[in-house]
């Protein structure tokens, strides 16, 4: 599988060359995963698979525009500027790959999902955003070529709210490094929050500085392309 990575910055107003452009993850130029630019869909894929509906994930939520493209799109739950999406709530396949949906903890008032992508003997996680994964699912989850995820905060514990028993928000990248070290060697992080683009160089760096023997790291940037 060849994953063209897009978009790497998180919803926030700092931006810079080369971190600029909202999620967005194009696979064997066939596959987008989510569509927080516009300008995603010249990259003519075949069908898009949505995390969640936040607007740098889904970039039509900003102006609250009717989306209706004419590939197969699909999301995790119903939503009215998409209305003729396919919504997941099981393994599916499209052409030679197949696609088994993880419910994520992330928002509040939304559904999110990650997704496993299968193609012959390769495999690859992308989760979305994520505040947590209950246990029950990630045990679920095989040992896997590659993981992207995101890192929107840098610090343990990331920024977890709560309400009444439910929690929402993002965890932080060392959190996700042990969710996700047991299940692959290597992840990729992308989706920056503003603690990246304080100090580029410097962040670059400390997400480096999580690596292992055991573990490669690969902070994402517009435009790379990674083979698995």
């Amino acid at each position: 599988m060849k994953i063209k990575i897009l978009g790497t910055r998180a919803k926030i107003k700092p931006s810079a060359k080369g971190y600029q452009n909202f999620s967005g993850y194009l696979i064997d130029e066939k596959i987008l995963l989510d569509v927080g630019e516009e300008k995603f869909l010249s990259e003519n894929p075949e069908a898009i698979i949505f995390t969640h509906f936040h607007p740098d994930h889904a970039y039509f939520e900003f102006d609250q525009a009717v989306f209706q493209p004419d590939i197969p799109h699909y999301g995790p739950e119903g939503n009215p500027n998409l209305p003729q999406q396919e919504i997941i709530s099981s393994p599916f396949k499209i052409g030679e790959y197949s696609i088994t949906p993880f419910p994520v903890i992330h928002a509040l008032s939304l559904k999110s999902l990650a997704y496993l992508i299968e193609k012959g003997n390769k495999k690859l996680f992308y989760t979305g955003d994520v505040a947590w994964i209950e246990k029950k699912h990630l045990s679920q989850l095989p040992k896997v070529d590659l993981v992207i995820t995101e890192a929107t905060f840098i610090k343990k514990g990331g920024r977890i709210n709560r309400k009444d028993d439910q929690i929402y928000g993002h965890t932080g990248v060392p959190d996700l490094i042990r969710i996700f070290k047991p299940h692959t060697n290597h992840i990729v992080f992308s989706h920056y929050g503003e603690w990246f683009y304080e100090d580029i160089p410097k962040a670059l760096d400390t997400l480096k500085n999580f690596e292992s023997d055991q573990l490669k790291i690969t902070p994402a940037s517009d435009g790379m392309e990674i083979n698995i």
